[in-house]
């Protein structure tokens, strides 16, 4: 999904999650590290996040002792314990105080008060806070892919989560997940991944093109794409027919950091990713090195290449924002768009109008061209993480509102918390059919308005679960839902490449500060002139002299030990 995009419930449009957002803020951290940590000084730092990570347990298991279990530490605290939570439009969804709100309080024995973020802000103000000592007791971020992550658990900026979860059953289940396993450091976890899939051939669903199939068969196709040349024919054969006289281009984008996660799969799915959380695999003798240095990185640029000089790809691709593109693909004049999110991430801003321009269905006219053929003529997908952004708690926090923060995602992740936490109460709002699924007593946009709260609970501990539980509304008509499950069910069969997380872990534990600009290295190389070989081979040096050969020996000579 898009930050300018809404988690579409009935007719309601809410504010969720963005793609590819940097945490870069230009904002200096408490320390700065120079060059790289020497092995004396990583120890040091594995010695400072065990003995966090014990305390926190100790802590915590004294707290829960003296009082049998956190449900009675609730009930026995005479005053409720104040909880300071920053997420985005936290103002709006909690100042109200409504009948949700209340009820969590009440029930839990905590005052939430709330701490604003926007879409636009939120990374510039945790980076601000953090070097300013003035966290809020839970904040979200898209954090734990850089190595800030790892310098704030070395720095005692953020909580240590507790190894022993047993008092809090629902998250201790939900914390076993892939997502938060790779997040950890030195085998300790510093935050609460916000899973948006559940297995990973739900990633496919991520990017795709969605493209006009109604103007593909006016212009003589009679097949579906399934290889880059075939789609790159098609929309050619669009563009030149032009069956609606529009002046139609080419693909369009919704975001211009979406082109390299859908076209690079064709060399390989696992080296689309961006700053230190990338991928690495072992080599024939046997060493590891990031998969972005070692594949054949350059047909991909190449494929990029072509598409953008054919005019496939539109020549104004790099310029196009969210709004810009999706009314360019509503109006007929791109044949094609990128997209994230899925094919229902159309639903809202370009399907709801479909008709009224054209006259015809959206899913009769576009289809969704996904997991192309890659070089060797097999099927293939970005390979994301399961969760993006994800919950920090600060490090200020006592073992008493330490458990209440952990009782609250206890909470919100367990059946009773999750259907309150985003319909509301039942009964009033909604019921559930004879499968268990929820039935809607009213339009969603109605639940909301009456109870804002809900637009922060729903999305605080993971994103919309109706994804991957089929219990909960879809966001979108079932044929949009049909569509994405047909994406994950073909991605279920794609064999993904072997690659390392002790690798990725090794360079957020050692605070190595090497990063990987994919998208901008592709859009360098996509809309340059000069030969891609020698574009790529001008990164390649930059990328060395950044220091690539040290970390990959340092990385080999931990993981090695």
């Amino acid at each position: 999904m898009n930050p300018s995009e809404g988690l579409q419930i009935g007719n309601s449009k809410e504010q969720t999650r963005p793609v590819n957002l940097s945490v870069e803020s230009g904002i200096e951290p408490q320390i700065c590290y120079d060059g790289f940590m020497k092995k004396e000084e990583a120890m040091k730092k594995k010695m400072t996040r065990k003995m966090a990570a014990a305390l926190a347990g100790m802590t915590l298991l004294s707290a829960v002792s003296v009082c049998g279990s956190t449900v009675a530490m609730a009930d026995e605290a005479s005053d409720p314990v104040e909880i300071t939570i920053a997420i985005w439009n936290a103002d709006e969804a909690f100042s109200a105080g409504d009948e949700v709100l209340t009820t969590i309080e009440e029930k839990l024995g905590i005052k939430i008060t709330p701490v604003n973020l926007t879409w636009d802000d939120y990374t510039q103000k945790v980076q601000l806070w953090a070097s300013s000592g003035s966290l809020p007791d839970v904040f979200v971020g898209d954090i734990r892919n850089s190595v800030t992550y790892s310098q704030w658990a070395d720095q005692g900026v953020i909580h240590a989560i507790p190894d022993d979860l047993s008092a809090y059953p629902a998250l201790e289940a939900y914390l076993s997940g892939n997502a938060a396993q790779e997040a950890k450091l030195g085998g300790t976890l510093y935050c609460i991944p916000r899973q948006t899939y559940a297995s990973q051939e739900w990633t496919a669903t991520d990017r795709i093109i969605s493209y006009r199939w109604d103007l593909a068969q006016k212009a003589g196709i009679t097949e579906e794409p399934t290889t880059w040349e075939e789609f790159s024919d098609m929309i050619l054969a669009i563009i030149e027919a032009d069956p609606d006289g529009t002046g139609i281009t080419g693909v369009t984008s919704d975001g211009n950091q979406l082109l390299g996660g859908m076209i690079m799969p064709y060399v390989s799915s696992i080296i689309e990713d961006n700053g230190s959380a990338f991928k690495w695999i072992e080599t024939e003798d046997g060493t590891y090195k990031p998969a972005y240095f070692t594949e054949d990185v350059v047909a991909g640029f190449r494929l990029a290449r072509d598409l953008y000089d054919s005019g496939v790809i539109d020549a104004d691709v790099a310029l196009a924002t969210t709004q810009s593109a999706k009314e360019k693909f509503l109006q007929g004049k791109s044949a094609a768009i990128f997209n994230a999110g899925g094919y229902g991430n159309m639903y809202s801003t370009v399907a709801l109008y479909w008709e009224d321009i054209h006259g015809t269905s959206y899913t009769d006219d576009v289809k969704a061209f996904v997991l192309p053929e890659d070089m060797n003529g097999n099927p293939s997908y970005p390979v994301w993480n399961y969760a993006w952004s994800e919950s920090f708690i600060s490090s200020t926090v006592d073992d008493v509102k330490l458990d209440k923060i952990l009782s609250l995602y206890d909470y919100l992740i367990s059946d009773e918390g999750a259907f309150f936490g985003t319909y509301g109460p039942e009964g009033e709002n909604y019921s559930f059919d004879e499968n268990g699924k929820v039935v809607l007593n009213k339009e969603y946009s109605e639940i909301v308005a009456q109870y804002p709260s809900l637009n922060a609970f729903m999305i605080l501990v993971r994103w919309n679960p109706s994804n991957y539980d089929d219990r909960f509304v879809a966001d979108v008509p079932e044929e949009y839902v049909a569509v994405n499950k047909a994406i994950a069910e073909k991605a279920a069969t794609v064999e993904i490449p072997a690659y390392s997380v002790e690798c990725t872990q090794a360079v957020m534990s050692l605070e190595i500060e090497f990063t990987v600009n994919f998208n901008e290295d592709f859009l360098y190389i996509m809309t340059g002139t000069d030969p891609v070989e020698d574009m790529w081979a001008e990164l390649l040096a930059q990328y060395e002299a950044d220091g690539l050969n040290e970390m990959i020996e340092q990385v080999n000579a931990e993981v090695g030990k």
